[in-house]
């Protein structure tokens, strides 16, 4: 796997951020942060990113906060797809 763009992963971070910003605690943003870095170093694609990150949401902040996630991240990794990552 590539690398993502970092127009790309900027976008991942703001939209799961504007979801669950408010919600999370800080060492909860870290371990997020952590699954968005695997996602910039190539080690995640943007579709395995939104999915783990959806999880964790759903496990231990709120299912609909998950399901918001899906329905943000679902443009940006149609937009991946179409660039060929």
């Amino acid at each position: 796997m590539s690398p993502v763009s970092k127009e790309i992963a900027d976008h991942l971070k703001s939209e799961i951020r504007a979801v669950i910003g408010q919600s999370a605690s800080e060492l909860f943003l870290r371990r997020v942060d952590t699954i968005l870095d695997e996602c910039s170093a190539g080690k995640l694609t943007v579709a395995q990113t939104c999915e783990k990150v959806q999880k964790l949401v759903s496990l231990f902040i709120d299912e609909g906060k998950a399901r918001e996630i899906h329905a943000r991240c679902a443009p940006i990794i149609t937009k991946e797809s179409a660039a060929g990552n």
